[in-house]
Order: C-alpha cells, then sequence, then structure tokens
C-alpha cells in the first residue's frame, strides 16, 4: 500500500502572526468568516461547511450538522486541520516564510486499511488536479481577505 497523500504549498505576502490572527480563529459557534475561515476553503467540502457549528475546544472541536457530528477540527498555533468522517483530512501548516508566510497544505487518506484500497476512497487521492485548483482558490480567498499576494509555491 503506498502513501495516500498530496501535498502542495504556497505563499502568502503577509507576515505569520496576521496570517494566524485571521485563519486561525476558532471557537465554539457557528462557523463562517470569523470562525475557522479554512473550512469555508476545502476543496469540495466547504460549501457544506459553512452551516456547520462547532462544539469543544479551545484546540480540538466536533463539526456539528444540526445535532449530527460529522468530522474534527484541531488547531495550534500555526497549523489546522479538518477530519471528515473516517476517509479524509486536510492540513494547513503555516510558517515563516522569506516573503511573509508559507502555507502547506496536504491531504491525507485516513481511511482504515480495511477501506482504503476501495475505488471510492481511493479516487479522491487520484484527483490532484482537483486539490491543486482548490489550493489555488485558498490562496486567492486568503489573498483577498489580507489584502495582499498570495500564490502557488515552487
Amino acid at each position: 500500500m503506498t502513501d495516500q497523500s498530496w501535498t502542495a504549498t504556497g505563499v502568502i505576502e503577509a507576515p505569520l502572526a496576521q496570517v494566524r490572527d485571521v485563519f486561525l480563529r476558532v471557537t465554539e459557534g457557528r462557523v463562517g468568516p470569523e470562525n475557522a475561515p479554512l473550512l469555508s476553503t476545502i476543496p469540495g467540502a466547504g460549501r457544506f461547511l459553512a452551516g456547520a457549528t462547532l462544539k469543544g475546544g479551545p484546540d480540538q472541536f466536533t463539526i456539528h450538522y444540526g445535532d449530527n457530528p460529522g468530522g474534527t477540527v484541531e488547531r495550534t498555533e500555526t497549523s489546522f486541520a479538518f477530519q471528515g468522517g473516517f476517509k479524509f483530512r486536510a492540513e494547513y501548516a503555516f510558517t515563516p516564510h522569506e516573503k511573509g508566510t508559507l502555507l502547506t497544505y496536504r491531504a491525507v487518506n485516513v481511511a482504515p486499511p480495511s477501506h482504503r484500497d476501495k475505488y471510492l476512497v481511493r479516487l479522491q487521492f487520484r484527483l490532484a488536479g482537483k486539490l491543486k485548483i482548490g489550493l489555488r482558490g485558498t490562496l486567492r480567498r486568503i489573498a483577498r481577505r489580507l489584502s495582499c499576494r498570495a500564490y502557488p509555491g515552487t
């Protein structure tokens, strides 16, 4: 079994502290532009997560759609991770960069071994092009929100 993950980077021309203050803000309550804004940028899932609610904290939360839990969020001073159900995990890590902040985005197949080789689970990790497009969208949203440049890394 090979590693089923995909990683890409982007550069955000804003200081790490500014990026952290805006994009790593996570509290209990409704997900939106002021609370866990990275959830709205996850390729293929963002539109569903926009109406969700977070419970827990301060660094680990459960995502609820009404009364039903549907995933988890973890955050640190420099990272954010969303795991939906049992097969997909999106990880965002922010580190200092000579031009501001480096974003490392990683999509991981976290399905249990008995499910990892099922066709639909494998398919989502063959769609690297869709994930790259999603990362570009994330970088555009970050750039608009911070009024700075953001672009894919090399």
